[in-house]
Formats: structure tokens, sequence, C-alpha cells
């Protein structure tokens, strides 16, 4: 498990290229999908959680959910083209796991249009560690304990 400024990227994970989302493939077509440790401190506490309907058809980047953080509400994008399969109710009604324990708390159920184009979408393992740097440094993100402390400030 790679631990990048204290924020953990296990192995057995898939992350989308802004490191926000991680993934898990349940079958060839279908990926678990949820918050990562980093994506969670970028955003902070999490108030709220409105998925799409079922069975929705998504675009590349299009939103398959809304979150609320801090009075203000943003957007969870689909990292390829996929139909919403599932939603996790029990995180609808307490949308703090996702802050708590990130890794256990998935969001969705995507069914990828195309399965075969989306492993090269996404990242793993060691592809992780220049990509978290990047986007750690850009958002002065030095270890999630600073982070944390200081409110992202």
């Amino acid at each position: 498990m790679a631990d990048i400024r204290g924020c953990l990227f296990p192995e057995d994970l898939f992350y989308d290229v802004d490191l926000n989302l991680w993934l898990r493939p349940i079958n060839e077509a279908t990926w678990e999908v949820g918050i990562t440790e980093f994506g969670g401190a970028l955003v902070g506490d999490i108030y709220m959680f409105n998925p799409k309907p079922i069975r929705r058809e998504l675009e590349l980047d299009e939103p398959f959910a809304l979150i609320e953080v801090a009075k203000t509400i943003l957007t969870i994008k689909t990292p390829f083209q996929a139909t919403l399969v599932h939603a996790n109710d029990e995180i609808a009604e307490r949308p703090i796991r996702i802050n708590r324990k990130p890794f256990e708390s998935w969001l969705v159920h995507l069914e990828a249009k195309y399965p075969a184009q989306v492993m090269a979408s996404l990242l793993k393992g060691e592809q992780v560690l220049p990509r978290a740097i990047e986007l750690m440094d850009l958002n002065r993100f030095t270890s999630l304990e600073e982070f944390k402390k200081t409110g992202g400030h």
C-alpha cells in the first residue's frame, strides 16, 4: 500500500487521474467507486451524498452524484462512460463515513459502456506516485495531518 504524505493508496484499487476517486472492479464491466483519502481531505467533511437515479447513462466527466461540504455543493464526475447501476444507501444516510472510512465507504457501482477502455484511463500501483506528488504540490498539501489541522490553508 502506498502512503503518500499520509494518504493511503491501496495497491488493489485503481484511481482516476485526479486521485479523488478509487475504483474496485466487481466484474469485467462493473466498478465500485469511492472517494480517496486525498479527495476527502481536499473537500473536507461531507454532509450530504445525493447520487443520480439508477440506470442513468453517464458520459465521461458527467456528474454521477452531488455532495455537500461546508455549505458548498460539489459534483462527483464519472471517470468513463457508464451506467449508474447501484448507489450505496447507507452512505446517503451517513455521508460522514466517507471521510472516516474512505475505502470501506463506496458510493456507487458504475457499469462501463466500453469495459476494454476503462483500464487505460485509470492509474494503479506505482503510476499513482508522480501524479499524487504533482497534485499535492499544486494544492500545497504537505501531509494529511497538517492539511486537516489547517483546513487546507
